[in-house]
This record gives structure tokens, C-alpha cells and sequence, in this order.
């Protein structure tokens, strides 16, 4: 297969446009940093994510109801090294779309976990609720408060009605937040792929090296750019990568003070056409590297292969 290799339409600092957005991130919210979190869910008017009637069976409703404390509405959010997306829990049972559908109003209830993708859920923008599978959002039908309002899949829009936030506590999981922060970028940039009609990437490690070999060079040299990436199938083969060769695409970003989330950085990608074209390839595989040096700056890098 003839190679080919293919850059951001701009490697100069990707400042310009997401200046403004950028200088409005302040901090990194608690959350971000954690790959579990444990508690209460408040949605749409100030209730709950709730397990009617506190049964444990399989195919009870999850709905909307007022926020009692109660087990029902305890709920652990657990991200998996490697996996797209996290599990939403209680009982020791996962938050499930029902028979896997993919449809507008499907409903969600309560399932043994098994690991498809009818039960995986993607944090995206720090509030909502993505099913990757379906590309379809958590969502409170008609908008509508009354208690028992069993909950459904629906077209992602934006609204209240799509807004999750999670309380209690945050357990820190082994490895540290820049470990976390590449897979959060990586679940975000696979949830806009899924909104956009577009596969979901899978995770590879060699990439994943590539991607923080070229973080690295940034935080080295201070300054943005595509230092690494004119020998990146040289290193790929080093890595012992184990796909077929074809196109390879890079998306990177840093500048001292900036895109200190995986949120910002990530929309300041989607927000410039060149970048967001890159999330937008054919590709297969991708993997992120992170590195955040001594005075504090994010250096980021995503590589894409398909």
C-alpha cells in the first residue's frame, strides 16, 4: 500500500481563534481529574437520577425523581483503561440502553453489566451524557419534571434536559491525571467522531508513544508544532506497530497558560478547520500523548492512523 502522510493544514500555534476560549479556562474541574466518581446524579430541575422503586431486577426504569439520598440514586461512573467511554452504575448493575437500540426514545434502565456498548457512557463537555454507541444523549423526555419520568436516548441538542451533574466524592484510580486527561481527550474526540456519522477509533499504544514523543518535543522546545512527526512511520515501525501503514494524521496544541483540560483543548481542535478535519478522517486507530511541564503549560499531541 502506497504510503501517505498528511498534516494539520496549519502546524504554526493554533492561538488566533481560540484565544478568547482559551484565556476563559481558569481551572480544571474536580471531576476531570478523577477516573471514578461516586454519588448522586442531578439532572433536570434539580432531581435525580433514580432506580425506580429501588429494584435490582434486570430492565427496571431508570427515571427522573426527586432527590431523596436513597440508594436508588447512588450512582459510580468508572472509567476503563482502554475502553471508550465509562460504566454508570448502582446496585452493581450498569445504566443500559435497552436492547441496544439506537433509536430517538429508546429507553434506558437497569442490566447485569456486560461490557457492550449499550452500556457504555462518555462525560462529554463535563455534563452530558453520551451513549458513543448510538451517539445519542441521556435525555429527560419532553422535558418534562414529574416523578417517574422513565428516561431515554435522544439526538444530542444541548438543552437542560441533557444535563447530568454528578456529586458525592471522586476516587482517584492508579496512574496519575495525565494518564486520565489522554483518555478523557481520546473519549471526547470519539464522541464528536460518533456525532459527526463517523467510527469510533480505537486505542493504540504504539500511537499513543508516537503522540507523546511529539508532547514531549513541544514541552522540550516550548513552543507548538510537527517536530517528531516527519518520522513518525520510522517510529512506528520501532514501536513495533501492528496495523498496515497508510495515512497518518497528527493534531497538536500548547502555549504557555492554555488548554489546561481535555475539554478546551479538544473544542479548540473541533473549533479550527484544519484540526477538526484530522478528528474527522477515516482513521482507525489513535492514541494521545500529554506532557505538562515544570512551570505548569499542557503540551498536547493526537495521532491518527487509518
Amino acid at each position: 500500500m502506497q504510503k501517505s502522510l498528511k498534516k494539520p493544514v496549519k502546524k504554526s500555534h493554533i492561538l488566533g481563534a481560540f484565544a478568547l476560549a482559551a484565556i476563559a479556562v481558569t481551572a480544571v474541574p474536580a471531576t476531570a481529574q478523577a477516573a471514578q466518581l461516586s454519588g448522586q446524579v442531578t439532572g433536570l430541575g434539580g432531581k435525580c437520577l433514580d432506580v425506580r422503586s429501588g429494584s435490582t431486577g434486570n430492565g427496571t426504569p431508570v427515571q427522573l425523581y426527586s432527590c431523596n439520598g436513597t440508594d436508588s440514586q447512588k450512582w459510580t461512573y468508572t472509567e476503563q483503561p482502554g475502553e471508550v467511554g465509562a460504566t454508570v452504575t448502582a446496585f452493581g448493575k450498569c445504566l443500559d440502553v435497552a436492547s441496544s437500540g439506537t433509536t430517538d426514545g429508546t429507553k434506558v434502565q437497569l442490566w447485569d453489566c456486560n461490557g457492550s456498548g449499550a452500556q457504555k457512557w462518555v462525560r462529554y463537555l463535563g455534563d452530558t451524557l453520551v451513549n458513543p454507541q448510538s451517539g445519542k444523549c441521556l435525555d429527560v423526555p419532553g422535558g418534562n419534571t414529574v416523578d417517574g419520568n422513565a428516561l431515554q436516548i435522544y439526538t444530542c441538542n444541548g438543552t437542560d434536559s441533557q444535563k447530568w451533574t454528578f456529586g458525592g466524592t471522586s476516587t482517584p484510580q492508579p496512574g496519575d491525571r495525565v494518564e486520565q486527561f489522554k483518555r478523557e481527550v481520546f473519549d471526547r474526540v470519539n464522541a464528536y467522531r460518533q456525532q459527526n456519522g463517523k467510527q469510533p477509533l480505537q486505542w493504540d499504544n504504539v500511537l499513543a508513544r508516537t503522540a507523546q514523543d511529539e508532547a514531549d518535543e513541544q514541552a522540550r522546545r516550548q513552543r507548538q508544532g510537527h517536530y517528531t512527526f516527519e518520522n513518525i512511520y520510522d517510529r512506528m515501525r520501532q514501536y513495533g506497530y501492528s496495523h498496515p501503514l497508510g495515512g497518518v494524521w497528527e493534531n497538536a496544541a500548547g502555549a504557555r497558560g492554555f488548554w489546561k483540560d481535555p475539554q478546551s483543548v479538544v473544542q479548540a481542535w473541533i473549533d479550527e478547520p484544519g484540526h477538526r478535519a484530522n478528528i474527522l478522517t477515516d482513521s482507525k486507530w489513535s492514541g494521545v500523548g500529554l506532557t505538562v511541564d515544570g512551570n505548569g503549560n499542557y503540551w498536547w499531541a493526537q495521532d491518527f492512523a487509518g
